[in-house]
C-alpha cells in the first residue's frame, strides 16, 4: 500500500509540476487549451467502453473472464474509440474556433483513443489483482510523460503544447503493451467457458450509461466556463482543479482500486443485495475520508507555507475555489467506493437512474452558478452535483430495498 501510495503521489506531483511547467512556459491560454483534453479524455475513457468495462472487470475480480473474451473487447475497444475520436475533435473544432494545425488535432485524436485503451488495460491489470504492476503502469501513463514534458519545457526542447501531447500519446500506447501482456498471463491456465460477448455487453450496459453521464456532469463545467469565460479563465480553474483532484486520485489509487474487487467477491460469496451501510458506512469509505484529510492538510500547507518560507515565484491557485474543489473531491473519493460498490453488487438500476437525475439536477445549476460567479461558481456546482448523486444513491438503495421487504412479506 505505502508502495503504491509513493506512485501514484508521485504521479500526482508529476502532473501537478506539468500544470505549472505550462503555466509559466506556454501560459494559460495553453493551459485552458490542455483542461480540455484532459476533461475529453476523461469523458472518452468512460463513454467509449460502449458498455463492457463494469462487467468484464468484476468477471476478471472474480475468476470469471476468459483471454478470448478479453481479447475481443479489447478490439472493439479499440474500433468504438476510433471512430469516437475523430468525430469528438470533428465536433469539437465546428463549435469552437481553436486555431490548431493538422498535426495537433490528430495528435488531440490520438490521445483520446491511447488514454481510453491505456485506461482500460490498466484497469484489468488492477482487476486481476495485479496492484502493484498495475500502480507501476499507472505511474507511466500519469506521471512518467508529465516529468519528461516538464523536463523539455525547463531545457527548451518543448516549446508547445503539442510536444505536450505527443508524449502523453506514447505513454499511452507504453501502457496498453505491457498492461495486455499481464493480462494474457494472468489468464493463462484459465478455463475458456462459454461466455459470450454479448453476455458482458448486456451486463454492463446499465453502468456504461450511468458512469457516461457521472463523467459528463463532474467535467461539464469546463465546457460551461469556456462558453461563458475566456480561456485564460478555463486555466486557472484548471490550476485550482489540479491541486485538488489530488486526494480524489490518491484515493481511488490507494483505497478503491483494491476495495472494489473486494466487494466484488464478498457479493459473489453471498449474493446479498448491498444496503446504504454497506455502501457509505465501510471500511474503505472511512480509509478514503483519512487519505482525503490528509491529503488537504497537505495542499494547505504546500500552498500557504512551503512556498512562502522558499520564496518561490511559484503562482497560487485562488484559495477560495481551491477550498471548494478539495471539498467537492473529497466527495467524490467517497463516491468512487459507493460507486464500486454498486457494480460490484450488480446495482444496474440505482447507478443509472441517480447518474441520469445527478446530471439533469447539475448541470443547470452549474450554469447559472458559472453565469453569475465564473469559477468560484463552478467549483461550487461540483460540490452540488456530487451531493446530488450521493444523496439520489442512498435514498433509491433503501427505497428499493423497502420495496424488496415488502414483496417478500407479502
Amino acid at each position: 500500500m505505502i508502495f503504491r501510495l509513493l506512485l501514484r503521489g508521485g504521479a500526482l506531483g508529476a502532473k501537478f509540476l506539468l500544470v505549472l511547467a505550462i503555466t509559466h512556459y506556454l501560459g494559460y491560454e495553453a493551459l485552458g487549451f490542455y483542461g480540455v483534453v484532459v476533461a475529453a479524455s476523461l469523458i472518452a475513457s468512460k463513454f467509449y467502453s460502449v458498455g463492457f468495462s463494469s462487467e468484464i472487470n468484476r468477471l476478471i475480480s472474480v475468476g470469471g473472464s476468459s483471454r478470448r473474451v478479453v481479447d475481443k473487447v479489447l478490439l472493439l475497444y479499440l474500433a468504438v474509440g476510433l471512430a469516437l475520436s475523430v468525430l469528438t475533435v470533428v465536433i469539437y473544432s465546428l463549435f469552437q474556433s481553436v486555431e490548431a494545425t493538422t498535426a495537433l488535432i490528430a495528435c488531440v485524436t490520438l490521445v483520446l483513443l491511447t488514454e481510453h485503451l491505456s485506461f482500460e488495460v490498466n484497469s484489468f491489470v488492477f482487476s486481476a489483482q495485479k496492484a502493484t504492476p498495475g500502480a507501476l503502469l499507472f505511474f507511466i501513463k500519469s506521471g512518467l510523460w508529465a516529468l519528461l514534458a516538464v523536463g523539455g519545457m525547463m531545457l527548451g526542447w518543448v516549446s508547445g503544447i503539442a510536444s505536450v501531447l505527443w508524449l502523453w500519446v506514447i505513454a499511452n500506447v507504453s501502457v496498453i503493451v505491457a498492461g495486455y501482456l499481464i493480462v494474457v498471463s494472468a489468464h493463462r491456465g484459465r478455463e475458456e467457458g462459454e461466455l459470450a460477448t454479448s453476455t458482458v455487453w448486456k451486463a454492463g450496459l446499465p453502468f456504461y450509461l450511468g458512469t457516461g453521464l457521472v463523467a459528463l456532469s463532474q467535467c461539464v463545467e469546463r465546457f460551461l466556463i469556456v462558453d461563458l469565460e475566456p480561456y485564460a479563465s478555463l486555466g486557472k480553474y484548471v490550476y485550482a482543479w489540479s491541486a485538488a483532484n489530488t486526494l480524489q486520485a490518491l484515493s481511488y489509487a490507494v483505497v478503491a482500486v483494491v476495495g472494489i474487487p473486494v466487494l466484488a467477491k464478498r457479493f459473489q460469496g453471498d449474493q446479498q443485495a448491498f444496503t446504504v451501510r454497506h455502501l457509505f458506512i465501510n471500511k474503505w469509505v472511512m480509509r478514503s475520508l483519512l487519505v482525503s484529510a490528509s491529503v488537504a492538510a497537505g495542499i494547505y500547507l504546500f500552498f500557504n507555507i512551503v512556498l512562502d518560507y522558499v520564496a518561490t515565484s511559484v503562482p497560487r491557485p485562488d484559495n477560495g475555489v481551491l477550498g471548494v474543489l478539495i471539498f467537492s473531491f473529497a466527495l467524490r473519493a467517497i463516491g468512487d467506493i459507493v460507486w464500486g460498490g454498486l457494480i460490484a453488487s450488480k446495482n444496474s438500476r440505482v447507478s443509472l437512474a441517480s447518474a441520469a437525475i445527478c446530471l439533469l439536477v447539475s448541470v443547470p445549476v452549474s450554469y447559472v452558478l458559472i453565469k453569475h460567479y465564473s469559477i468560484y461558481g463552478a467549483a461550487w456546482g461540483s460540490v452540488f452535483g456530487i451531493t446530488v448523486q450521493l444523496a439520489v444513491i442512498a435514498l433509491l438503495t433503501r427505497a428499493t430495498r423497502a420495496k424488496k421487504a415488502v414483496v417478500s412479506w407479502a
